[in-house]
């Protein structure tokens, strides 16, 4: 049978095309994969209303991630003040309100990461700040982040591989989720009336400090030396020499209340300030709470 350039032609096209309705079912069948962060396993997934009712522990209070149903984490939500377990509330950006940003927040006892969305804030680069910020006075400005540990901080995201990655004054931090630039004063010094003071994750600031410094004297007879801080009053620090007290600890000395497990001053919010420089006579938010000196915050 002899072939004609009709014949070759259709058969051309017939041959370019076949395969196409059996490629297109081998992608349904099988579609391209694609990393998500939903399936990360150290990120928490956002639940389905469904699956967020049939774990008994949702938004339930925690004081560790293994109290949590998995893939839940105990979250420390400052906002609200307690720790509940939680699953992620987004997975993008887009997902969130104008002006907010969806960030990995750590959660208690090693948890898995929970992304929440976060506002976009007015805190700049070494300034203190909240990482699960109630409003954009205590977030950190666009392209910064918010972390640390017990005080944290605004800073860039830096490599971890040694490389010179932050400015004069930074040094880049292996936190979690991500490394970041935390500041740093101990090579630089301090301005006359400040003090160079160290933090969590190897972080230091110049600051006024109020109480005994026991990072440069230490405190008697082997007592912590705790310091804190206030991202409403930056630049100041207050440190104290703790004595425990509480079940199975001997009482307080005279003229100190026990209260939140430590020996503080008593005082008489009706008569003469007897709190030290940058301390006031202050009661708990309940009412059975002692009046003692507390920061001046």
């Amino acid at each position: 049978m002899r072939l004609t350039r009709r014949h070759v032609f259709l058969g051309l096209v017939i041959g370019w095309f076949l395969p196409v309705p059996f490629m297109l079912l081998g992608l349904s069948l099988n579609p391209p994969s694609r990393p998500l962060l939903s399936e990360d396993p150290r990120v928490s997934p956002v639940l389905s209303f469904e699956e967020r009712r049939q774990r008994m522990t949702y938004h339930r209070r925690c004081q560790q991630s293994s109290d949590c149903e998995a893939p839940m984490g105990c979250l420390q939500d400052v906002r609200v003040f307690k720790h509940y377990c939680t699953d992620s509330q987004c997975m993008t950006d887009a997902q969130c309100p104008e002006g907010s940003i969806c960030r990995g927040l750590n959660t208690l006892g090693g948890g898995p990461l929970v992304r929440f969305c976060i506002p976009l804030g007015v805190r700049k680069e070494g300034e203190g700040c909240i990482e699960l910020a109630p409003d954009p006075e205590y977030a950190c400005e666009p392209g910064l982040h918010c972390g640390g540990s017990r005080q944290e901080w605004c800073g860039r995201p830096c490599n971890w591989d040694g490389a010179t990655s932050c400015p004069e004054g930074f040094f880049c931090a292996g936190l979690t989720p991500e490394p970041i630039c935390l500041p740093t004063c101990e090579t630089r010094g301090c301005p006359d009336g400040q003090h160079c003071i160290r933090h969590d994750n190897g972080a230091s600031q110049c600051a006024v400090v109020y109480g005994p410094h026991c990072q440069q004297s230490p405190c008697p007879d082997d007592r912590e030396c705790e310091d804190s801080t206030s991202t409403s009053h930056p630049g100041k620090v207050w440190t104290e020499c703790v004595e425990r007290c509480g079940p199975d600890q001997p009482p307080c000395p005279t003229g100190f209340t026990c209260d939140r497990w430590h020996c503080l001053p008593s005082c008489d919010p009706q008569g003469p300030n007897t709190c030290a420089n940058g301390y006031r006579c202050q009661q708990g938010k309940k009412p059975e709470r002692p009046w003692v000196c507390q920061p001046d915050t």
